[in-house]
């Protein structure tokens, strides 16, 4: 095993530990992970399913060296280093933006929108970005892709970037609803993605 290959098993499993971690976090508070989804269901949870499917295939695939074997309509017949020099880049991307916002949205965390009360966060990774999870899917599923270089792997993950987007245009509505200026401001000096 490879220096290479134990640092992708180690980024790519924290995504899935700090899930983990954040939703036992919620359930001992009392608090259910599922708020309400922003566009219509039949987009939101399969997204939501989907890139959870991705990052559990990322670990799998940085777990097996024979993944080549489970995946037979490859674009390629053989991953490069570089293209594993460049996945792990972009996990660790993913994970320098994912891992601070749950520490900062932390039990405000939900699947959907607040059903409960909830605080606007604006400080930590969310001074640089306004949705650092979302964006650290970027990262990710480009890093899935360069590590399964498939069609499928590059719709799955087109489809949920794009479901993503249409999400996120509908939580800003709902946040400058609740919060109103003090949102459109946090929103005017603040990127959307990066």
């Amino acid at each position: 095993m490879t220096l290479l290959q134990i640092g992708l098993i180690i980024l790519s499993g924290l995504p899935i530990l700090s899930t983990a971690l954040l939703a036992y976090q919620l359930l001992r508070n009392g608090q259910g992970a599922f708020g309400t989804p922003t566009i219509l269901p039949w987009l939101f949870y399969p997204a939501k399913l989907l890139t959870g499917l991705l990052m559990v295939l990322l670990f799998w695939v940085s777990l097996r060296a024979d993944f080549f074997l489970y995946f037979p309509r490859l674009i390629q017949t053989e991953i490069l280093e570089v293209q594993k020099l460049l996945a792990l880049i972009f996990v660790l991307a993913g994970n320098l933006l994912l891992i601070p916002a749950y520490y900062s949205m932390s039990i405000f965390t939900r699947v959907g929108l607040p059903t409960k009360d909830h605080a606007l966060q604006t400080k930590g990774i969310y001074r640089i970005s306004r949705n650092p999870m979302y964006t650290s899917f970027f990262f990710f599923f480009t890093a899935c892709f360069l590590l399964i270089p498939s069609v499928a792997i590059a719709i799955i993950g087109l489809f949920c970037l794009v479901t993503h987007h249409f999400i996120i245009l509908n939580e800003e509505k709902f946040l400058l609803k609740a919060f109103g200026t003090d949102y459109a401001e946090y929103r005017k000096n603040t990127s959307r993605y990066l």
